[in-house]
């Protein structure tokens, strides 16, 4: 009996100690999720209408003007306006874990002449400046000074993404708005160096000898590679064309389409920064030199013979089905797919 009577206050009792238990993980989870950050930019991310940064061998200068955001030493680079925006509000939200203050400033190593990097964020007149300094390794932050000298500590990982090169920004281009389609192609003829084709209802044949028996895949596969590419880069103002190889080009393409205008492009040498893109000029922009995958040369690494269809007579050439999609580009480079 005895024990029945204690079984209630028992049982209250490991109530309340499960609701202790449950407000103690409660208050631990609400003191977890509490922002004890600092805000280094108190412009509004929509105001921001400038952005500069240098340091980390990038130096980057970005404007906002009506058409959206453009470098400020190169306007007519073309740039992709999310990256971008991105980028800005990543500046714009940068916090700090805490200022510096007391003991702990005094402690501050002094600072250096050269520093990390340098940012400015501007909204009309009003701006922000801030300078990352030394790392300490051992906390792994940067401390981080505005413009006012007041210190901060602002973790490594937050800005180890934010220096972004003008490539990193850069928006790819294609040369022409014109697409192929499996059923009605905008392309009427093609030459690449001395090799002319026409097409017809979506059948490539040579100009010069038409019952020729072509490899409809390779032939499509030039003209794919014209219209799909896209642009690595942009250089605004190019030197002259010897400078890019483009005087003696690897490769002269025209497209010429059923509305009555053509695309000629010109592939020069491989890119001086990188040898895995390679000089082009386009028609469409002659005062332009862009860099593309040097592996798109090598669709154009052809001679009659290498293009004629071993599979195909006269009869079946024309009647051949080619309204697959073929890959831009090749494995090798221009020179090693020249066949033998």
């Amino acid at each position: 009996m005895k024990n029945k009577k204690f079984l209630p206050i028992v049982i209250l009792v490991g109530v309340v100690a499960l609701l202790g238990i449950l407000l103690a993980v409660l208050t631990l989870h609400g003191e977890a999720e509490t922002d004890t950050t600092l805000p280094l930019c108190d412009l509004a991310v929509d105001d921001i209408d400038a952005l500069s940064y240098a340091g980390n061998n990038v130096e980057v200068s970005l404007l906002k003007g009506s058409d959206g955001w453009l470098l400020a030493d190169d306007p007519s680079l073309p740039l992709d306006q999310t990256k971008v925006q991105s980028l800005v509000e990543d500046y714009a939200n940068l916090k700090a874990q805490r200022k510096l203050e007391g003991n702990d400033l005094a402690e501050l190593p002094a600072k250096s002449d050269t520093p990390q990097m340098t940012i400015t964020l501007g909204a009309g007149e009003q701006t922000v400046d801030l300078t990352v300094d030394q790392l300490n390794s051992v906390a792994d932050v940067y401390y981080v000074y505005d413009e006012s000298g007041a210190a901060y500590t602002v973790r490594r990982s937050d800005l180890a993404t934010l220096s972004k090169s003008p490539r990193d920004l850069y928006k790819a281009q294609t040369l022409t708005d014109k697409m192929i389609d499996n059923t009605t192609d905008d392309v009427a003829a093609m030459q690449v160096n001395d090799l002319t084709f026409t097409c017809t209802d979506g059948i490539w044949t040579l100009a010069d000898d038409p019952d020729y028996a072509l490899t409809q895949s390779s032939v499509k596969k030039m003209a794919g590679t014209i219209l799909e590419m896209q642009t690595a880069w942009t250089i605004t103002a190019p030197d002259a064309d010897s400078a890019y190889g483009l005087d003696a080009p690897d490769v002269t393409a025209t497209l010429s389409f059923t509305d009555g205008t053509s695309l000629t492009v010109r592939f020069g040498t491989a890119s001086a920064s990188d040898d895995s893109l390679c000089y082009l000029a386009s028609s469409d922009a002659p005062t332009l030199v862009y860099e593309v995958n040097a592996d798109h040369k090598s669709a154009f690494a052809v001679t009659k013979e290498s293009l004629h269809d071993d599979t195909a007579t006269a009869e079946t050439a024309a009647d051949t089905d080619v309204v697959a999609q073929y890959p831009v580009g090749g494995e090798n480079d221009y020179a090693d797919s020249l066949p033998d």
